[in-house]
């Protein structure tokens, strides 16, 4: 059955958060931490305010209505446009060596940062903030940045002063206009009075004409220019900028929390997200989608204490009350076969899955009953069985197999050998009913196992044993168990929690399948019991107190 998980799965997700909580949060705090640093090392940067009021052309009195001359209002986004442009930044350049606080190297550069905003409309010395109505009337921020504040506060002044005498100057443009029209007609006027003669006591109708045009020109030119010191603006500055006294940036605490928890959500979707695409078994609900049986689950184990092995390990707590749970259920599951012992290969999908030491303490846990046990290892490339056992191990007794009565010296004491004379195998007894054949250490050339001579040997040896256990490599890895699958009586596969995918376990099924495999069902390993509702039992035998084995006695307590 193809796994059929391609949607989200929260509960998946959340648990994925959980494990990698620790590191999410050491990554925030880094980058946080890393960006406060930055961010301090940042030369200080202070925004000095000039705010200016825009009012409508008519005011509450007629008569200062009828003696003013008011600029037309601003449309919408036209006080930001003059900013920037050479009317007022421009001014404010050239007004620069009015600021003392302000070195030459600092002066030029600012003058360069003038001329590009002027250039391009886009500037971040001077900006304003604000917009005005259909009517002209608003109120507008004008800022100024820079990294000393008495500077800062200077150039917001000196922009508002030059944007107002540009407001100013609109004003103007009609009143100049027309007293040039004027200036243009009384030299017009002049022109033509001196073509008529000279002056006599009785003028010309036409000399009359042109002198008194001249005195009407004339009183309007000096009413348009005393009306030039009445034309004001629509601009006004309500308070000019003071000298700030906090810096606006940087703002590394600010910062730094904001990038840390930018990171912490970042991290915190991705984790989730993947866990939730990335389908892994770790529960029976996987294995139910794969049609899988859940033989048991048993903890992550604890790296055992120097002089002490493994093995020992496993049959503390709560290890030996799982391994105990996983040895009944697979002897229900097994079917009964006439002619003697079951035989049961345990195999993974990947390396470090915990395959061999899973083989390792049901046998012990099965011996421990009173049944007879043979253990074969048959991973020629890594064999792990001795190590295991360690001290068990290496001074185990030799032992014949059934049907085997060799003579000295030639023995057969490794699997390759004893597959192929039966009757000159011998095996390491690890207590009174428990054997293990192990290979010859891997090398470059660890050999062939031969599937005709592993039936034909098996076969001649079940019938003295309750239980035959194998350890082959991973199934995926190495052709050996595919081979050997179709003469054992099931396939017991052990996969580390959390560990591999859907599709991968799907893999490894349809190659035992295909092998006529009979799979008993899946063992996970390396489980976290803090992650599980139901625990079955775990830790609720006695640990003893005091340690199985011990380096210094150099003997193992069964």
């Amino acid at each position: 059955m193809t796994p059929t998980g391609e949607d989200l799965d929260l509960t998946r997700s959340f648990g994925a958060l959980r494990r990698a909580a620790w590191l999410i949060v050491l990554l925030a705090a880094l980058a946080g931490t890393g960006t406060y640093f930055a961010f301090r090392e940042q030369t200080p940067l202070y925004r000095a305010e000039t705010m200016i009021l825009s009012a409508g052309s008519q005011t509450g009195n007629q008569r200062v209505n009828d003696t003013l001359v008011s600029a037309p209002p601003l449309p919408p986004g036209a006080i930001k446009g003059a900013l920037n442009s050479q009317n007022v930044q421009g001014v404010v350049r050239d007004r620069l060596s009015e600021i003392r606080e302000l070195t030459p190297a600092e002066r030029a550069r600012l003058a360069a940062d003038l001329n590009q905003a002027i250039s391009t409309g886009k500037g971040e010395t001077l900006t304003i903030a604000g917009q005005s109505d259909l009517y002209g009337n608003g109120t507008f921020l004008l800022s100024a940045l820079h990294e000393n504040p008495r500077v800062a506060a200077k150039l917001a002044n000196l922009a508002g002063n030059a944007l107002l005498a540009w407001d100013t100057q609109r004003g103007l443009v009609k009143v100049t206009a027309a007293a040039d029209v004027l200036r243009l007609q009384l030299t017009d006027i002049e022109r033509r009075i001196a073509q008529t003669g000279a002056d006599t006591r009785t003028p010309s109708s036409l000399r009359q004409t042109l002198l008194t045009q001249r005195s009407d020109r004339l009183d309007a030119l000096n009413r348009l220019l005393a009306l030039e010191k009445a034309v004001v603006g629509s601009l006004t500055i309500v308070a000019p900028a003071a000298v700030p006294s906090r810096p606006i940036a940087p703002k590394p605490t600010r910062n730094a929390v904001l990038v840390g928890a930018f990171v912490l959500v970042l991290l915190s979707a991705g984790v989730m997200v993947r866990a939730s695409l990335n389908r892994r078994v770790g529960s029976d609900r996987d294995l139910k989608e794969l049609r899988l049986r859940l033989m048991g689950e048993v903890p992550r184990l604890r790296l055992p204490r120097r002089g002490r092995s493994l093995l020992v390990a496993l049959r503390l707590g709560r290890y030996s009350d799982s391994v105990g749970f996983l040895s009944a259920g697979i002897r229900n599951v097994l079917p009964d076969h006439p002619d003697g012992a079951p035989i049961v290969m345990v195999t993974s999908l990947f390396s470090g899955d915990g395959k061999s030491s899973m083989t390792a303490s049901i046998a012990d846990a099965r011996a421990a009953s009173g049944e007879r046990v043979l253990v074969i290892d048959a991973d020629l490339r890594r064999p792990s069985q001795v190590g295991l056992w360690q001290m068990a191990a290496h001074a185990a007794e030799w032992v014949n197999l059934p049907g085997a009565d060799p003579l000295p010296g030639e023995e057969a004491r490794d699997l390759l050998g004893a597959l192929q004379h039966p009757d000159r195998a011998q095996a390491r007894r690890l207590r009174e009913n428990l054997h293990l054949i192990s290979p010859r250490p891997a090398s470059h050339d660890p050999g062939f196992l031969s599937s005709v001579a592993f039936r034909h040997a098996v076969a001649g040896w079940r019938g003295r044993y309750d239980l035959i256990l194998v350890d082959c490599p991973p199934a995926l890895a190495v052709a050996d168990p595919l081979m050997l699958a179709p003469y054992v009586d099931g396939v017991l596969i052990v996969l580390a929690a959390d560990r591999a995918t859907m599709g991968g376990v799907q893999r490894l099924l349809d190659a035992l399948v295909l092998a006529n495999a009979n799979v008993l069902g899946v063992v996970l390993n390396k489980v976290n019991p803090r992650e599980r509702t139901t625990r079955y039992g775990y830790g609720y035998t006695q640990r003893p107190s005091v340690p199985l084995y011990r380096a210094d006695t150099k003997e193992m307590k069964f």
